[in-house]
């Protein structure tokens, strides 16, 4: 981990690579604009939801660093609001899941921004993160967060990804898999 204290746009910054993530903590209040600046000048980007949700959960140093702090990201606008679990890939399903996997999204038409709950907060809450589409972009965001520029852009638009329906099984019968349920069943019954 890189640590360094470098001044940009007359704003004392502290910069943190994590893998390929640039974490500047700003010792100034600094809008969605000077984020997006900031990134800009060193080489980064600005991340999708996508990308943030499925960094921050991957990289329990990169949570660490982030927890209790709100930052801009790539996209405008969502017309979602309440509680979403995210997948892998950082999709939304409606309904609250585990704590560390679960959104709690504000819909709105401004700029994008993440927060990440502290460890109290998200079992008060019962989420780690909050999604704000309906803050001013002049609101304080202290932290700016991004990936380096030759990362390719995920989609920032928010949809809701469909739930998954059923279990599919390859490659096991229809009557391979009786067989074995009715062999645990009874299994079970020597047991009870």
């Amino acid at each position: 981990m890189t640590v360094r204290t470098t001044a940009r746009q007359a704003m004392q910054v502290e910069f943190r690579e994590v893998n390929t993530t640039g974490v500047f903590l700003a010792h100034t209040e600094a809008n969605q604009k000077t984020s997006v600046a900031l990134l800009k000048q060193n080489g980064f980007r600005a991340l999708t939801y996508q990308e943030a949700l499925v960094k921050i959960d991957q990289n329990p140093e990169l949570k660490e660093q982030l927890k209790g702090k709100r930052f801009y990201l790539d996209g405008k606008g969502s017309a979602l609001s309440g509680h979403y679990t995210f997948n892998g890939k950082g999709e939304l399903t409606q309904g609250k899941g585990d704590i560390e996997k679960t959104v709690r999204v504000y819909k709105g038409n401004q700029p994008l921004s993440l927060f990440v709950h502290t460890d109290n907060g998200a079992r008060i809450d019962m989420r780690r993160f909050y999604l704000y589409a309906g803050n001013s972009p002049d609101n304080a965001a202290r932290v700016v967060v991004g990936v380096k520029d030759a990362h390719e852009v995920g989609t920032p638009k928010i949809e809701v990804a469909p739930a998954e329906e059923g279990i599919k099984l390859t490659g096991v019968t229809t009557e391979q898999l009786t067989a074995l349920l009715r062999g645990s069943a009874q299994e079970l019954s020597k047991v009870a």
